[in-house]
Parts: C-alpha cells; sequence; structure tokens
C-alpha cells in the first residue's frame, strides 16, 4: 500500500510540471511535508525530519516563530492587501532597514531576492547610462537572463557563456562578464578595457551559492576602490547574507560600503520578501515618472503580513546575544564535524560563517569557484543522501549550504552530529574495501 508521501507526490506529477514547484527542491525519494515547528519538518506520514535547509535559509528564528505569527495575525485584523498610497506600517520597515543597513537611504521593496537584483542592475543602468555588468564564476544572482549563468559549471565552461536555463536571451545575457571571485585584478583590468562600459559589479561578499567562499576583506576594498574610480556601481547581493549574518548584512560586518545592495529571504523569516537599499541619488528614481525614472512596480510590494514579518524578524534579531548564539551554534556544530572528520580520515573539511555550513570533500585552501572543482561530488552525494535517509532535510546537491536557526539547540546538533559520525564511518570503511 502506497504511503501518504507516494500518494501526494503522485498527484502532484499529474498537475505540477515535474511534482515539484523548483528542481531544487528534489530530496530524491517522496516526502511531502505537512507541518513545520521549530527546527522540525513532519511529513504526511507523520514522520519527523530536523530540517538544515531551512527554506533555503530564510527560516532563520526557526519555523512557525510565535513573534512572527502573532504579529501576522495582529496586521490581518486590520489589513490586507491595498495596493495604493503609503501604509505607516511600510514606513516603519523602512525607517527600521535604514537604521540597520549601512547604505541604505532609501529602501525599495518587492516580493523575491530575484525581483530585488534584476531591479537593482537596471538601477545601475539607468544611473550610469551604461550596458555591462560584472558578476563572478559559481555565483547565482536569481532567474534572469542578465545573471542566470555560470553557477557550479564544468571546468571546461568556466571561461564560456554557461547559461543555468534553456530559453535565456543571449541578446541579454551577452553585456554580463564572468570573472574569478576575489581575483581584484581581473576586475580592474576588464574595467580599464573597456571605458566607460561597466553599470555595475554584483557579488555576494560570501558567496553561500557555492558553499562559504568568503570574499578576502582586501578583495572587497579593492572593488570598492576600483568601481568609485571608474564610475560603476556596486552592487552587495545580500540575500543570503543579510539578517542571517546581521541585521545590517556583511557590510556592516566587514566595514566596507556599496553603492546598492539587495536583500531577502531571512529578513521576514519565511515570508515572501525582496528589497533594494542604497543611495539616495540612485534611489530617487525610482519614486519619479519621466525621464530618468526606474520602475519598480508590483501588486504584492509592501504586502501587510510580509511588513509585519520584516518588523517582527528585525525585533527578534535585535535582542540582545541572537547572533551571538546563531555564530556559536554554527563554530560548534563545524568544530565538531572536523574532529569527526579527522578521527575517520576523510579527505573533506567543513566550511561556513556564522549560522551557514557545509562540508566540502578535498582538502586545502579555497577562494574562487575553481578551487571547488576538486571536490570529490561522489563522496558528497553519498554523504547527503545518508542524512537524508536519516531524517536530516537540506539539498542533495554537491557544494550546496546548509543552515541553522535560532531554535536549533544543543540537543538537535549533538543528534546530528552523531549520524554525522557514523556516516563517516561507513564512508571511511567503504574507500578502504
Amino acid at each position: 500500500m502506497a504511503s501518504n508521501n507516494e500518494l501526494i507526490a503522485s498527484r502532484a506529477e499529474a498537475v505540477i510540471p515535474g511534482g515539484l514547484l523548483s528542481p531544487s527542491r528534489r530530496l530524491g525519494s517522496p516526502i511531502a511535508f505537512a507541518r513545520a515547528d521549530g527546527p522540525y519538518l513532519y511529513d504526511a506520514d507523520g514522520t519527523r525530519y530536523t530540517d538544515y535547509h531551512c527554506a533555503f535559509g530564510a527560516n532563520v528564528l526557526g519555523h512557525r516563530n510565535p513573534a512572527i505569527s502573532r504579529a501576522i495575525a495582529r496586521v490581518g485584523e486590520s489589513l490586507d492587501l491595498v495596493g495604493a498610497g503609503v501604509l505607516e506600517l511600510e514606513v516603519e520597515v523602512a525607517e527600521l532597514l535604514v537604521k540597520a543597513i549601512p547604505c541604505a537611504d532609501q529602501v525599495a521593496f518587492c516580493s523575491s531576492g530575484s525581483e530585488a537584483t534584476y531591479h537593482a542592475l537596471r538601477l545601475a543602468r539607468a544611473y550610469t547610462g551604461r550596458k555591462q555588468i560584472i558578476k563572478f564564476q559559481g555565483g547565482y544572482h536569481g532567474w534572469h537572463d542578465y545573471v542566470a549563468m555560470n553557477g557550479q559549471s564544468s571546468r571546461q565552461m568556466i571561461d564560456a557563456f554557461d547559461p543555468m536555463s534553456d530559453g535565456i536571451l543571449y541578446d541579454a545575457a551577452r553585456y554580463t562578464k564572468i570573472l574569478p571571485y576575489n581575483d581584484a585584478t581581473a576586475v580592474e583590468e576588464y574595467i580599464r578595457a573597456n571605458p566607460g562600459e561597466v553599470a555595475a559589479v554584483i557579488i555576494e561578499p560570501i558567496a553561500h551559492n557555492m558553499g562559504a567562499v568568503v570574499a578576502q576583506n582586501q578583495f572587497l576594498r579593492d572593488l570598492r576602490r576600483i568601481t568609485s574610480e571608474n564610475g560603476v556601481i556596486l552592487i552587495f547581493d545580500e540575500v543570503i547574507t543579510g539578517f542571517r549574518h546581521a541585521l545590517g548584512g556583511y557590510q556592516s560586518i566587514v566595514g566596507i560600503t556599496p553603492d546598492l545592495a539587495t536583500f531577502g529571504k531571512a529578513a521576514t523569516s519565511g515570508y515572501p520578501i525582496g528589497l533594494v537599499a542604497g543611495r539616495r541619488d540612485i534611489m530617487e528614481r525610482v519614486g519619479r515618472t519621466g525621464e530618468g525614472a526606474v520602475f519598480m512596480g508590483g501588486t504584492f510590494n509592501g504586502t501587510p503580513s510580509s511588513m509585519a514579518a520584516v518588523k517582527a524578524t528585525v525585533q527578534e534579531l535585535s535582542k540582545p546575544g541572537v547572533y551571538d548564539r546563531l555564530f556559536d551554534f554554527g563554530s560548534y556544530l563545524r568544530k565538531q564535524i572536523d574532529e569527526i572528520i579527522a578521527r575517520h580520515g576523510i579527505r573533506a573539511q567543513t566550511a561556513g560563517f556564522g549560522s551557514v555550513w557545509l562540508v566540502y570533500f578535498f582538502e586545502g585552501e579555497f577562494k574562487e569557484y575553481a578551487d571547488l572543482l576538486r571536490n570529490d561530488n561522489e563522496l558528497d552525494m553519498r554523504f547527503r543522501r545518508a542524512l537524508i535517509t536519516g531524517r536530516q532535510i537540506f539539498q542533495p546537491l554537491q557544494l550546496k549550504r546548509l543552515y541553522l536557526s535560532l531554535s536549533h539547540d544543543q540537543t538537535v546538533l549533538d543528534d546530528t552530529l552523531e549520524l554525522i559520525d557514523a556516516t563517516m564511518a561507513d564512508l571511511a570503511r567503504s574507500a578502504a574495501a
């Protein structure tokens, strides 16, 4: 007899393309989730899983955080979608964000991180009057044609146009130049060789879309200098780093201020949001009509439920010790895993920052995507599949990052570490056989 998971998955395949809302949601076996609470997910058959996926990192507070739930319930008593005029709640949230984010003189809201990066690039092109943008190999900035290329490329495709999807319009994508991460010389040489052509440099200040490759501080300082000297807009894509590592994003940690920054995911701890923050002289173009205006419309921009979730999330993350706890648990988990790796003699290492973690299955330093091509993808996938079988949820794709939330406590982590220890032991035994 089929399980509830299998029955729901079968129904999904009939009416949803591929049976999932995105191929990146595939877990390797049919799992239909029915309930979420704190660090746990429960499937349609009542099985409990520990969640290290955290909705691609959005759930920084944990599932169904009471403060978020209360805030959304309260706003629902007086407001639903209006779509005209301005709401005091929108103003309150914008004021909180302007105070928290170093680059933010003003903020504009949308509904997803991909929308935010799309709008930021459009703003940069409008402000500079230029067409080209620079992104980095291994980075992901959303689904749109300007940037949906050269993510986890093969070695042969690193220096080639490597679109992430069929149907991408090359006439749009050809204005995007791909360069190696942490290489300021390559950026400076390209901009100087193409004077007056580059509108923006967009970068994840921690490249979490290839695990956790941290931008060297000097690299970011050089980017700030190079872009300023050449009239190029520097955009920090903080859709992952923002709110998860600090309220003000990674820019507030490293002390380097971009011209524009994009946020999403953890800003609401689980509700739809995207936003662009930046300098007033750039952002004010969104508020204009006529010549020089940049259109940034959207029926669901500033939805009251999402605004209430942002406000409550900021309030929760502003409490004393919150980020210390996230960072401490991340450090604890990585340290314990490194000890397990050493004990079993596996060629691997942990990586991460704050509450983001993963295991790379190679040894040695890494500072750009090409370094990650040393990863033993077979071992990586065996590790991930074993943990999913052991009821730990995250993406079964090599090099993909994992997350913690504030609801993950010592007991949760230690239970996972026992499974990781047993899994590494199995990998070591099979390698020796």
